[in-house]
């Protein structure tokens, strides 16, 4: 009878602590962003899924299309080359840094740094000439040209403690980083990032911790899924779905912004795609429609231009090139390449199976009208170093037309125009309709323009367009919520099962 008590109060002194347990979500991911934990390094679709976690932006777009507020409040124009931005009251940075108008305006003034010129970001920035406090919570920021998206393009602006800015430079944020977002980093290694909740953030986090583990391949994704190694499995295939579904798992679609390519290198000597004819043969000789559905699913449809469905500037008036291998034959004939021709095709592989497959079918669908292909594997490291520095060692590559966060349909052509960095395309006509669509503060006239952009590209086949790219997320039974927005991982809306 006296023992009891004893073990009525080893119940009770055990229950808070299980009350309390820690709840912990874990992620496997492709890769982790290349410049780790400094967010500005690269304009990568891939390394800004992760950001979120941790750093903030002054605005967001929704999978609507809709900017919608996050540290910025509420915004204005002005006049055609001014904006001013209210930011969100009684908001700090992990480290205590209070974040008011003067953040946004160090923040400016940073992207003029020596340390930031390496730095692919801030490039998407180069439309703002200063910026000033009105106020506290005012900032007034004034752009080169009239830009009609300037709220857009918030949703790439980071911020990040201006102090702690100063005192580790740019590169320190790659091993420091501190934002203002739900998470902040605990442990920070090549193939593994712990993160736990900030209690100061606005975004509360709804799991207390977040394990990421780098798993390149889609394979290994899975399998750690199944066996319960981890909770999320970033980027599977469709054809992964009867295998999952049959175990009680489940596949989470993502809302593309992304249009998967092959860009065809014009600008490499001894390129056989200087002629609009070849590229344009290289459309009608692969069977966009039976790769997305054999092999995608039906989860997509071809694409019929480089933007995606829900940007602004998409054409709903054009039509994906219809899969017609005599067509492409006569085309090559009048080309003068009658008999084909060998090519190098660098593809990054392992990302998951049906990507492999697609490429490898595209290489299959080429070979029927003689051009030969050699499909070479390479890292994704490299595509990012080869896309900003250039060195493309084949004539042609698997890349994408991404709108990023903006879903703005002109932003991608930045990347594939005659002015990049390590150009591979360049059409005079569609740059200058480019530069006119960038300066247009008219909405309505820059949706023309933009549309103006897009046929162009189209029509000149500077790629051989594809599908929207899909992301598929595996999701374990103890993920009760998973809420990307577009390709951001929102992992503060992330909620998971008590074990």
């Amino acid at each position: 009878m006296q023992r009891m008590p004893v073990l009525l109060a080893i119940v009770l002194w055990m229950a808070p602590a299980a009350a309390h347990a820690e709840s912990l979500l874990r992620v496997g991911m492709i890769a982790m962003p290349p410049a780790q934990g400094n967010p500005f390094f690269t304009t990568g679709t891939t390394p800004h899924m992760f950001y979120p976690a941790i750093y903030d932006t002054l605005t967001q777009v929704n999978e609507q299309g809709d900017v919608v507020p996050q540290l910025a409040i509420s915004w204005a124009r002005v006049d055609d080359l001014t904006w001013t931005f209210d930011i969100r009251p009684d908001t700090t940075f992990s480290n205590g840094e209070a974040i008011n108008a003067e953040t946004v305006v160090a923040m400016v003034d940073a992207f003029e740094r020596d340390d930031f010129i390496p730095f692919s970001l801030p490039r998407e920035f180069d439309f703002i000439a200063s910026a000033r406090a009105l106020d506290s919570h005012t900032v007034e920021i004034t752009t080169t040209a009239p830009h009609a998206l300037v709220p857009r393009y918030m949703s790439f602006f980071y911020l990040v403690p201006p102090q702690h800015l100063t005192n580790k430079g740019a590169a320190g944020l790659a091993s420091d980083p501190i934002g203002s977002g739900s998470y902040v980093v605990e442990d920070w290694l090549a193939e593994r990032v712990m993160l736990r909740a900030n209690p100061e953030s606005w975004r509360a986090p709804k799991v207390d911790r977040v394990e990421a583990l780098v798993l390149t391949q889609a394979t290994t994704r899975r399998q750690a899924l199944e066996s319960g190694r981890i909770d999320v499995a970033i980027n599977l295939g469709p054809d992964d779905e009867p295998r999952l579904t049959a175990q009680g798992l489940r596949l989470h679609p993502r809302n593309p912004v992304r249009i998967s390519v092959v860009a065809m290198n014009t600008e490499i000597d001894g390129t056989p795609f200087t002629d609009v004819r070849v590229r344009q043969a290289m459309n009608y000789a692969v069977n966009t429609l039976a790769i997305t559905q054999a092999l995608m699913g039906g989860y997509v449809e071809p694409a019929s231009q480089p933007t995606p469905a829900n940007a602004i500037g998409f054409d709903p008036s054009l039509e994906p090139y219809p899969y017609d291998p005599d067509k492409a034959r006569t085309l090559l004939d009048e080309a003068g390449m009658a008999d084909g021709f060998d090519v190098i095709f660098e593809v990054v592989t392992g990302a998951n199976s049906a990507t492999d497959a697609v490429m490898q079918q595209v290489a299959a669908d080429l070979a029927r009208v003689k051009v030969r292909v050699e499909v070479r594997p390479i890292l994704y490291s490299q595509v990012v170093s080869k896309m900003t520095q250039g060195g493309w060692d084949g004539h042609m590559f698997s890349v994408d037309f991404a709108t990023g966060p903006t879903m703005d349909g002109l932003r991608p052509f930045r990347l594939h125009s005659c002015t990049w960095s390590a150009p591979w395309f360049c059409d005079p006509v569609a740059e200058a309709l480019y530069q006119e669509a960038k300066v247009t503060v008219d909405t309505t006239k820059r949706i023309a323009l933009t549309r103006q952009v897009i046929k162009r590209y189209r029509d000149q086949a500077s790629s051989i367009l594809l599908f929207p790219i899909l992301g598929l997320d595996g999701l374990g039974p103890r993920v009760k919520t998973w809420a990307p927005v577009n390709d951001r991982l929102m992992l503060h809306e992330a909620e998971v099962f008590a074990d």
